[in-house]
This record gives structure tokens, sequence and C-alpha cells, in this order.
């Protein structure tokens, strides 16, 4: 039963994998002529920290502002957060990449260049908004960058709330309390 639910598991990942493999040179191009200097004060002390890559927001520039705006409408408690563990093991294959501790690693996160984040990393829970996490849920994240691929259309938008509640709480394990910034 579970290499079942591996194999579809993997199927619904590396289609839309395979998809963003042949598009990311087109995102890229367009990246480059945007003009995003990444001159901003936050991408500033990004750059000089050790934690750069795993801090740095997946939300692309002209977004991220739309993202932080974003607020969380689902409620924190035991029923919430044990359907958000549902979906994080079920039908949103979390796990699959980020583990079943939301560590970064899950079955085939060795495969994926950069990791998948680890959702119990302190600094990276304090540094990003419930807004940009549910925007890199339905999003995914930067045009191939990354392994996340979006789940806007598969996932409605009370489930990704539910999945940012879920993250929040993994952070927890390393003493974080605050459930959004």
């Amino acid at each position: 039963m579970r290499s079942w639910k591996m194999a579809l598991s993997m199927t619904i990942l590396m289609i839309p994998l395979y998809l963003l493999a042949f598009t990311s040179l087109n995102i890229e191009v367009a990246q480059a002529n945007s003009g995003d200097n990444h001159e901003s004060a936050e991408h500033k002390a990004l750059e000089s920290s050790p934690d750069h890559e795993i801090l740095e927001p997946r939300v692309p520039a002209d977004k991220l502002a739309e993202a932080k705006a974003l607020k969380n409408t689902v409620a924190v408690n035991a029923k919430t957060l044990s359907e958000a563990k549902e979906i994080f093991m079920g039908k949103g294959t979390c796990y699959t990449c980020h583990g079943e501790k939301g560590k970064g690693d899950g079955e085939i996160a060795e495969s994926m260049n950069p990791p998948p984040r680890d959702f119990t990393y302190t600094p990276w829970q304090k540094v990003r908004t419930d807004g940009e996490i549910f925007w890199a849920i339905t999003n995914g994240t930067r045009g191939g960058e990354s392994g996340m691929v979006p789940f806007g259309d598969m996932l409605s938008d009370e489930e990704r709330w539910l999945l940012v509640n879920y993250i929040r709480e993994l952070g927890k394990v390393n003493g974080l309390t605050s459930n959004s910034k």
C-alpha cells in the first residue's frame, strides 16, 4: 500500500516538474530583463547572512507586498491542525519532499536542488509571513528554482491556509510560538 502511494505521489510531483524544466529558461530570461535589481533593505540584509539561501523569499519581488498582505482565515485549534496534517500527509503530498516532521528530509528530498524547506528552522519561521507561505503553496516558487510546484488548482483556499497553520505548528518544535507575522 505504501509503495502505491509513493508511486502516485511521484507521478503527481514529476509531471509539473517536467513542465517547469521546459519553461524555466524563458522565465529566467524574463526575470533577468525585468529590472529587479534586488536592492531592497531586506535583500541586502539577507545577502550578508550565512543563511542567505534559506532565508531569501521565494516569492518574486513584484508579488512580495501582495503576498505579505494576505491574511490567514483559518483558526488554529486541534481540529484544524488534525485536518491540516491529513492534507500534509495525504492529498497535498507535502511529506514526500518536506518529510513527515517537516524537516525537508522527505523520500525524494535528496534528489532536489535546492532542498525542500525545513519548516522546523526557527529563523525561517520568523522571517516568513503566513501570506508568503500561502502564496508559495498556491503558486509554487520562482520558475523552477526549486521543486515546489503550485497547488492552487489542487487544494482549496481553506486547505492551503490549513497547511500554513500546520507549517507554523511544525516550527514550534524549536520553540517558535508566534503563529503569524
